[in-house]
């Protein structure tokens, strides 16, 4: 099988099932507040963007968005982003106890589709013109949905991560695990 489609496939099953165990453990939350927070996770996001990127490489490739797609500094930067999905959620969380339908998800989301994600720009990105001098700019996906977490956080009270909690956790410790 392709790897373009074996990599869909992954992010697709992934966000379904990681939106489905949000959904099932809601809570008293509303399904639209469920949904909300579904998108307020930088792990949603990130797997997201990578399904944007794969689908655009698979079925517009001469589009805007498909050519946007295939340059070499965008689809360096998406690796960047869904790997540090995966190194961040092990090295912040570990591996947590989860029923199998949670770990399938889980597994799916920072596990499959990152380490696919890295497989696939080693073996099939063009790597003509990336520019190593651009990596600073691509920080800015990561501290904009930092800053976001933390202002939306304040406001709402939900922090989709521990370690964002600021009100808990006061602003020198952000981002450090306790």
């Amino acid at each position: 099988m392709n790897m373009h489609i074996i990599l869909a496939i992954s992010v697709t099953c992934g966000l379904i099932f990681n939106f489905f165990m949000l959904i099932k453990e809601r809570g008293d939350d509303s399904v639209k507040k469920a949904a909300w927070k579904y998108f307020s996770y930088y792990t949603n996001l990130t797997n997201i963007l990578v399904g944007i990127w794969i689908y655009a490489l698979i079925f517009s490739p001469s589009s805007t968005l498909g050519i946007l797609a295939s340059n070499a500094n965008v689809s360096a930067a998406i690796t960047f982003y869904i790997f540090s999905v995966g190194i961040a959620n092990y090295a912040l969380t570990g591996l947590e106890p989860h029923t199998f339908a949670n770990r399938i998800a889980d597994l799916l989301v920072h596990a499959i589709t990152p380490i696919l994600t890295v497989i696939y720009w080693i073996e099939l990105s063009d790597k003509t013109g990336l520019s190593f001098h651009l990596i600073p700019l691509w920080l800015i996906y990561l501290l904009s949905y930092a800053l976001y977490t933390i202002t939306h956080g304040y406001w709402s009270e939900f922090y989709p991560y521990s370690f964002t909690n600021m009100q808990e956790l006061g602003l020198k410790r952000v981002g450090y695990r306790t």
